[in-house]
């Protein structure tokens, strides 16, 4: 039977693929940065309920813990960096090929295949080996090249509010790290997307779809949801507040749209780019919330109209299943994974990305449409529980084997 080295650093996707893998008897070893081990549970029984949670945030029950394998001289060595002031892109960037390396060494030593994240693939894709692995990608941010492309055209529309576009993110990427990025895809003899239009930016860029598989996110319902239906218009933004999530956009539309009075968008975003924020400054009626805690962001979700982020380019949007599953209804563009979930009739609003008059109209109609039909809560929940991880991990199996 096959087996697969699977590589990313974080808590990405919720560990949904390693756990198909090891649910599955595929999971050779399960590589990541910080991981938390069944000793480092036991030595925190007696933490403070904050610690014990975050160790519970970085563990997944459901992969054996003698098959996950963590670099922590290369997770020490990465918050070295950013306590020093190192820009993170660029030192995700350095990093990122020691994750891909340790990949390669695994496979080699146990002759197993390889199921790689895009930013971890490039050095055990191209390595050799003594054996012919099975070269597995989920690429799950769209291609690079695309990226670029919208992010530029954006920027001259609108000056002053890329700084997402601007220096350490695409201005100081050496030649060997951009060709890892663009060329990861072709050494892959299967390529994983969570979303129909990041399989998009991969056929644009020369990939044939016949090699790709789009398996849309889940997620984990809420069990217990508010019953509140808002008598007035109250929209939600939830995400970085930099030009990718096209906040820029929202903050124009909102300026312009006629809307009732009464109406209230609530902005909860950590970092905001200066140009947007200035922009911000001078848009009634928003309400911005620096940090929210997640129980905050869910009541949110169950107390607003509806969900808007007109993303320019999205590899999916976990945060559009995030509301659905609280019956918020969603809007945003068709750069996100939102074709793929559903259409109006389950409470998912598109319109085309940059569009500024397209969106002012959508939130004109939706502000007289959602408040008088209550239902509609109904039909976004419907859509969210369609789409559970536990539905995720079997239809990726199943894909990984056709």
């Amino acid at each position: 039977m096959e087996k697969f080295v699977c590589v990313f650093r974080g808590r990405r996707d919720s560990y949904q693929v390693p756990l198909a893998l090891a649910q599955a008897g595929l999971l050779d070893q399960f590589i990541t940065d910080a991981y938390a081990m069944p000793w480092m549970k036991a030595v925190a029984r007696w933490a403070p309920r904050s610690v014990r949670a975050k160790l519970d945030f970085r563990c997944e029950p459901g992969i054996p813990p003698d098959r996950v394998c963590c670099l922590w001289a290369i997770t020490l060595l990465e918050h070295t960096r950013h306590t020093a002031g190192c820009a993170p892109m660029l030192t995700y960037n350095k990093l990122d090929r020691y994750f891909s390396r340790a990949a390669a060494r695994r496979a080699a030593e146990t002759k197993s295949d390889l199921f790689l994240y895009s930013p971890y693939a490039w050095e055990a894709f191209t390595a050799r080996y003594p054996h012919t692995p099975r070269k597995v990608l989920f690429q799950y941010h769209p291609h690079p090249e695309m990226e670029r492309r919208i992010l530029a055209q954006d920027s001259a529309r609108h000056p002053g509010v890329g700084e997402s576009f601007s220096g350490t993110l695409f201005g100081q990427v050496s030649k060997p790290l951009a060709q890892r990025e663009r060329d990861v895809w072709k050494p892959a003899d299967l390529i994983f997307c969570a979303s129909s239009f990041t399989k998009r930016s991969l056929t644009e860029a020369g990939c044939d779809e016949s090699r790709c598989r789009v398996v849309p996110y889940g997620i984990d319902l809420p069990k217990e949801i508010p019953p509140v239906s808002p008598a007035d218009f109250r929209a939600l933004f939830v995400g970085s507040g930099g030009q990718r999530k096209g906040l820029h956009h929202l903050l124009l539309a909102w300026q312009r749209a006629a809307l009732p009075p009464k109406s209230k968008l609530t902005l909860v975003c950590r970092v905001i780019d200066s140009g947007i924020e200035k922009l911000l400054a001078a848009t009634p009626r928003v309400e911005l919330r620096r940090a929210a805690s997640r129980r905050e962001v869910n009541r949110l979700y169950a107390s607003s109209s509806l969900f808007v982020m007109p993303s320019l380019i999205e590899g999916f949007g976990q945060v559009f299943l995030e509301a659905l599953s609280f019956g918020c209804p969603v809007l945003g563009t068709a750069h996100t994974g939102l074709p793929d979930l559903g259409s109006e009739t389950d409470g998912i609003f598109i319109c085309h990305a940059a569009n500024v008059d397209e969106l002012t109209h959508q939130l004109e109609r939706l502000a007289e449409l959602l408040p008088a039909n209550p239902g509609g809560r109904s039909s976004a929940r419907a859509c969210a529980e369609r789409f559970t991880w536990e539905r995720f991990r079997s239809n990726f199996i199943r894909s990984l084997s056709t």
